[in-house]
């Protein structure tokens, strides 16, 4: 039988799109064996693993508008625009928390994606990771370059793992994936651009140069992935979920009435596949 592996893409608030897929994956009972998530991708994963139907909803429709969760005035006083804390350690572990036991004990595999801040190589956390750090690890794999400062666990400094593995397809195949079922927050056609402002963040990270570097041929690793996915895609290896449009909602978006209508669109959209998804599971 095939080891199916979800994949999760972030994208900051983008990311309530994979939130309703799940959400619709939990309402259907539809379970995998492996999952890796990056970013918000690997906060939204950790509620499916936890079976938390409803969670990151919560999250991207009730806490992001308070200004703890994102504002210029954390970026001035904190260094970090995304309010780090306030989301992945009062949020997650205590006002509406992940339900760690049931993550620990789920027989799915699950995995949280970062960067290394010194070498820019991707770092993958297993659940052991999550059981000793809880919140730092999905703080660590959402960490936006030059938007947050790194985070620093058990003494090294990680960024957000977008940064070099933003939709690690490789990495769940490397781990015995033979199909992939993809989560991403970007439509069809997407291509991806050379970062903008990059003169800024050069400055801004400069004591990390091997991100800056990383961050310069993003957009190149990003459409080579995701040229390798939609080939899987056609091979019949791959199948991918992903939004019409997601102009109206960006990395930092607050208009709820256009995270609803994307939420709700991968929610129905999902649901809507549910039995060509088995299908393809059980091949």
């Amino acid at each position: 039988m095939s080891k199916v592996g979800l994949v999760v893409e972030g994208g900051g608030m983008r990311g309530v799109y994979g939130c309703g897929v799940l959400d619709a994956f939990l309402e259907n009972s539809i379970r995998f064996p492996y999952g890796i998530g990056v970013s918000a991708g690997a906060a939204n994963l950790a509620s499916f693993v936890a079976e938390q139907e409803g969670r990151n909803y919560r999250f991207y429709t009730n806490y992001a508008f308070d200004e703890r969760y994102m504002s210029f005035k954390n970026f001035v006083t904190t260094g970090s625009f995304f309010g780090m804390d306030y989301i992945y350690t009062e949020l997650t572990e205590v006002v509406d928390p992940i339900n760690f036991e049931k993550l620990l004990n789920n027989e799915m595999e699950y995995y949280v994606v970062a960067v290394d801040a010194l070498t820019s190589k991707p770092v993958y956390f297993n659940k052991e990771d999550v059981k000793k750090h809880k919140g730092d690890v999905f703080k660590a794999s959402s960490a936006v370059p030059a938007m947050c400062k790194p985070i620093e666990i058990d003494g090294k400094l990680y960024f957000d793992g977008g940064v070099s593995d933003s939709i690690p397809v490789k990495r769940a195949i490397a781990d015995g994936c033979d199909k992939i079922v993809a989560v991403l927050t970007r439509p069809r056609g997407y291509v991806k651009r050379p970062e903008m402002g990059k003169s800024i963040y050069s400055e801004i990270l400069k004591d990390y140069p091997a991100i800056i570097k990383a961050m310069n041929v993003r957009h190149y690793v990003y459409n080579t992935t995701l040229d390798y996915l939609f080939k899987l895609e056609e091979e019949g290896k791959a199948f991918i979920f992903c939004p019409e449009k997601s102009e109206r909602v960006n990395l930092i978006s607050r208009n709820k009435e256009d995270l609803v209508t994307l939420y709700n669109e991968g929610k129905v959209y999902a649901e809507s596949k549910i039995e060509e998804l088995k299908k393809f599971m059980n091949e």
